[in-house]
This record gives structure tokens, C-alpha cells and sequence, in this order.
């Protein structure tokens, strides 16, 4: 008798142990989780591993909803296209624009973004408006990028598109275009990919894109798993630790920070 006992208080702690509250347990739902080359949200590090603000919430809402993935870096365009077919696809971080909104089914926000028209220190091309962007010979655009899009959708017809922005920074800076659409979030990161000396370039007043982030899934993902998704992010934001901030708040002042991002970096 106290063998048997023995037996199922020893069960009953296992099974305790394996049900950690706040976790789930650890499962394989079949999601494919892929995002694009976008500093500081999602990027490589110096040692080749996905980073990024947005990767550290998606890799936390992993942890919370118990599901085991890979993420794996690809072209937008390409993430994009393997999304919108399916089965089981996770893009982020999008911006969910109005054109992709029914493509879709969407978790967020997980941050926000502002693009802008960049030119060589130096250049005497003035953008005080949209439409004057227009008269530029040609502008450098990332490839599938929401504000490749827009600037699609406003009538533009001089965008070279490019399969990375640090590409497109580069094609500014040996003159094949003569404006560049960037991230200004991302612009210390890309100019680092690039190999350009951020002081070599000048922002233009006119924003282009002012928009929040997302994680988008392929509609053949259920409700229910985009709703745990949503649920965990929504926690991330709202539980505090004893220094008052929530993972989602400590997450994006570590990725504001230049000495954090350059440690990421460099040798």
C-alpha cells in the first residue's frame, strides 16, 4: 500500500511540475515562423542569430502560448507569398496596411515605425511634399515593403526595388538612385549592413509611413491559436515586475538603446 502511495504522490508531482502557471506545455502546432531582414525589429546578429525587438516579443509569446518553432529569415517578398498560400504561416512584423488586411489574420501591435526619403549629404533634391518626390529620377525601395506599396498605390512609377534595404541604401550611395526610402528606426542597423557612414546621408522632412507593426498568419490558422497568440502579447503588456515595467516596455527601451544594438554587431 504505501508502494502504491509512493507511486501516485510521485505522478501527482510531475504532473504539477510540467504546469507551471503563466506556461503551457511545450507543443509542435505545425507553425511556420518566418520574418525579413528589418532592424532593429527583426535582423541577424554577428554570430548569425535571429534578433530584433519584434523576435524577442514573438519568441516570448512562443514561450507563453508553449509552441516550438524555428524562425527563419527570408525576403519580404518571399514571406509574404509563402503567407498568403500556406499551410500554418507566421510573417512578422507587418504593417497591416489596407491592401493586406483581408490576406491575413493579425496579432498586435507589437511596435510602430516611421519611413522616410533619405539622400547623400550633399544632394540638392528638396521633397517638401509627396508629389515632388515624383520628379526624382529614380527612388530606392525595398521589394514588397509597405511603403514600396504606397508610394505604388500614390501613382509613383520611378521606384528600383531592391531585396534588402541595405541593398537599396547602397544603390543610393553609388548613385544608381538618387533617393533612398529607409526606416529611421532601423537606420543605424542598415547603414551598418551596408557599410555606409550614416553621416553621409540626409533625411528629408516629408514621412512617408507612420504605422504600427503586426504578426500576420495564414488564414488557415485557427481563431483559437490567434487569439492565444493575442492573449499572450496583451499579458506582455499589461504584467509588471517589481521594477513597475512590463516585458514588452524593457524590450523596446533595450532595443532604443545604440551601445545594445552595436553589441550586437560587433566583434
Amino acid at each position: 500500500m504505501k508502494v502504491w502511495l509512493t507511486i501516485l504522490l510521485t505522478v501527482a508531482m510531475l504532473l504539477l511540475a510540467c504546469n507551471v502557471p503563466g506556461t503551457a506545455p511545450s507543443v509542435d502546432n505545425g507553425l511556420r515562423i518566418v520574418t525579413e531582414i528589418y532592424p532593429p525589429y527583426n535582423f541577424v546578429d554577428k554570430n548569425g542569430n535571429v534578433t530584433g525587438q519584434s523576435t524577442e516579443l514573438v519568441e516570448a509569446i512562443l514561450e507563453r502560448t508553449g509552441t516550438q518553432a524555428e524562425i527563419e529569415v527570408m525576403p519580404l517578398s518571399e514571406g509574404l507569398a509563402l503567407a498568403q498560400e500556406g499551410p500554418g504561416v507566421v510573417i512578422y512584423s507587418l504593417n497591416r496596411t489596407p491592401q493586406r488586411e483581408d490576406l491575413f489574420k493579425w496579432v498586435g501591435s507589437i511596435g510602430n515605425y516611421e519611413q522616410a526619403f533619405y539622400a547623400r549629404e550633399g544632394s540638392t533634391i528638396e521633397v517638401n511634399k509627396l508629389e515632388d518626390a515624383k520628379n526624382v529620377e529614380k527612388i530606392g525601395v525595398y521589394k514588397g515593403d509597405a511603403g514600396a506599396q504606397f508610394l505604388a498605390s500614390q501613382g509613383f512609377t520611378n521606384l528600383d526595388e531592391s531585396l534588402t534595404d541595405a541593398e537599396a541604401l547602397k544603390n543610393l550611395m553609388d548613385g544608381t538612385v538618387q533617393l533612398w526610402l529607409g526606416n529611421k528606426e532601423g537606420l543605424a542597423i542598415t547603414a551598418e549592413q551596408a557599410g555606409v557612414n550614416p553621416d553621409d546621408l540626409v533625411v528629408l522632412p516629408t514621412v512617408v509611413i507612420r504605422a504600427d507593426l503586426y504578426i500576420a498568419f495564414s488564414k488557415d490558422v485557427p481563431d483559437s491559436t490567434v487569439q492565444a497568440w493575442q492573449n499572450a502579447l496583451d499579458a506582455l503588456k499589461q504584467e509588471r515586475d517589481i521594477d513597475n515595467k512590463t516585458l514588452y516596455e524593457k524590450i523596446q527601451a533595450k532595443y532604443s538603446d545604440p551601445a545594445y544594438i552595436e553589441s550586437l554587431l560587433s566583434e
